[in-house]
């Protein structure tokens, strides 16, 4: 069987989860993270919620889902932990668009054929541009959509868009988290 670059992306890409997720499990990292031994019946639901709603694509998010998340993390749940799976969720919602945009391509043209030139403008400035995929919306869907019509090479593309996430999910995870404390701070 003959590997073509784009199953070489998927399967470096997925081992890459593969292997943080067995690194973090059994490494001091895991302290630091604090993983929980045990989730409540309420944490997992919260999870699952959120994790669903963040691999939907951006159009379809029409309502917020902040009161399971304000819950979760009142209920002690890791903030670390939490922005690590919120940005794995985002970049798996990321990854679907990416695979959907290679099917209508499919249908579209016939088959899949080959990747995008090395001189494409998403391959010459993909650093920025999915970098910034997680923070322009419904744009960062059909940016996702486009590249994987134009089978653009997944591994330049995971390490930003995953980097992108942490600092997507970062920017209103910690926030969250300060004014929750400072709302137990000033009601003790």
């Amino acid at each position: 069987m003959k590997w073509n670059k784009l199953d070489k992306g998927i399967v470096v890409g997925l081992s890459a989860v593969l292997v943080a997720v067995v690194v973090l499990s059994f490494s001091d990292i895991a302290k630091f993270i604090d993983i929980p031994s045990q989730l409540t019946g309420f944490q997992i639901f919260a999870l699952l919620v959120i994790i669903g709603y963040d691999m939907l694509p951006t159009l379809v998010q029409q309502f917020s889902i902040s009161t399971f998340s304000t819950q979760l993390l009142q209920s002690g749940f890791s903030p670390t932990l939490f922005v690590i799976i919120t940005a794995f969720a985002l970049l798996g919602g990321q990854l679907i668009l990416y695979v959907i945009g290679m099917f209508v391509r499919r249908i579209h043209k016939g088959s899949i054929g080959n990747l995008a030139s090395h001189n494409h403008f998403l391959h010459k400035y993909h650093f920025l541009i999915y970098l910034i995929v997680p923070f322009v919306g419904i744009l960062g869907d059909f940016v996702m959509l486009y590249s994987g019509h134009q089978r653009i090479n997944p591994l330049k593309m995971i390490p930003f868009l995953l980097l992108g996430d942490f600092i997507s999910a970062s920017r209103w995870i910690y926030p969250a988290v300060l004014q929750l404390e400072v709302g137990r701070f000033l009601g003790a």
